[in-house]
């Protein structure tokens, strides 16, 4: 169903990889904070749920700027600082959340939602755009299938770490090999510059 040569070249493979790491931080990170604030701070529901506004308004509000800047630096631009920013609040979590105040937390937490909105749909814009029409579908149907098992690796694995290490340590890990992974796709993603800055024709 998927033609191997797909990932020859350097976009598919390198955004289908960020896909996967977005999702293993984005996810992870909902997933262990959301029941660190409950289970370790005694924060309800309802108050959890008030405190993951900030993140989800950038995550909502970041795409337009984004777009924005892709058109003057190249959609790479944005690719490179939302996982920058991702992986410094997963990191900074990692490190700090255990003894951090709820504020702080919520202020390490924004990063990874404004990474989030910012990167992904440039990543989204740049596969489809260096690729023939033909397989625009077969594209995205693997990102959107990376940034699921991505998602779903990240509650399994993460749910084992915190069951096998403890909340405290499986937590810092967890949210460490996150931002690591991150740090990975970012990496890489400077080799995307020059990329979708304008339509490319393939010929099939």
């Amino acid at each position: 169903m998927i033609p191997l040569r797909l990932f020859r070249a350097r976009a598919p493979l390198i955004t289908t990889a960020f896909g996967f790491t977005f999702m293993v931080g984005f996810y992870g990170m909902v997933f262990l904070m959301s029941l660190f604030l409950q289970e370790q701070r005694g924060l309800t529901p309802l108050e959890t749920g008030l405190a993951f506004l900030p993140v989800t308004g950038f995550s909502i509000f970041m795409p337009i700027v984004a777009a924005r800047m892709a058109e003057r630096f190249g959609p790479w631009a944005p690719i490179v600082l939302g996982q920058a920013a991702m992986a410094a609040g997963l990191l900074a979590l990692g490190s700090f959340a255990e003894g951090a105040s709820t504020p702080a937390l919520i202020a390490m937490m924004i990063p990874v939602g404004f990474g989030g909105g910012t990167a992904m749909p440039s990543t989204t814009s740049l596969l489809l755009n260096t690729l023939p029409r033909a397989w625009s579908g077969t594209a995205g149907g693997v990102l959107n299938t990376s940034r699921q098992v991505g998602g779903a690796t990240a509650i399994a694995a993460f749910g084992a770490l915190i069951t096998r290490l403890g909340y405290g340590v499986g937590m810092q890990v967890s949210l460490l090999v996150a931002g690591g992974l991150l740090l990975v796709t970012l990496c890489a993603s400077f080799s995307l510059r020059g990329l979708g800055q304008a339509h490319v024709k393939h010929e099939e």
